[in-house]
């Protein structure tokens, strides 16, 4: 089981750098915004993160990252704002270290069994493991979801019409 934990870990460090996208500078809205230019919006994409835009052009502010990065504008909005989007960083965070960890528990068990085509103990236990931290992880996703709307609509509830 240690190698497991070594490989597991050691996968979540390599990845880390391309999963938390940072924002390097917080993007305030302007003075005399309303809600026609400032509103905030999720976009959702296929292939790529999720982005953050502003007002009816679209101006993108942000792009949503795996471990919660994107979110600076709301965390710099207002109290409610910023509390939901904390709790989608915590929760975002949590989801996708589980769903990452699942990810890393079933090809370990799969190439410890030839895809499936032996069986051993330590391959079904493995098995396991990946299908409980995958279900385990979505009720964070759920959540952090929840907590992404609810801090958007916060933000937007504060402009002026």
């Amino acid at each position: 089981m240690i190698p497991f934990v070594r490989l597991s870990a050691l996968a979540t460090l390599a990845l880390a750098p391309f999963m938390a996208r940072a924002q390097a500078s917080v993007v305030r809205a302007p003075v005399g915004c309303t809600f026609q230019t400032c509103a905030l919006r999720v976009e959702p994409s296929f292939f790529a993160a999720p982005r953050l835009l502003r007002g009816r052009s679209g101006v993108e502010i942000g792009r949503l990252g795996g471990f919660g990065g994107g979110v600076d504008t709301l965390l710099a909005g207002p109290e409610l704002a910023a509390t939901h989007a904390r709790r989608y960083v915590s929760n975002i965070r949590t989801a996708n270290t589980l769903g990452l960890l699942s990810a890393v528990a079933f090809v370990v068990a799969g190439t410890r069994t030839n895809w499936f085509r032996d069986h051993d103990d330590t391959g079904r236990v493995l098995g396991i493991s990946a299908l409980a931290l995958g279900l385990a992880s979505i009720p964070f996703r759920v959540e952090a979801e929840r907590n992404l709307a609810r801090s958007v609509w916060f933000y937007n509830a504060a402009l002026a019409r």
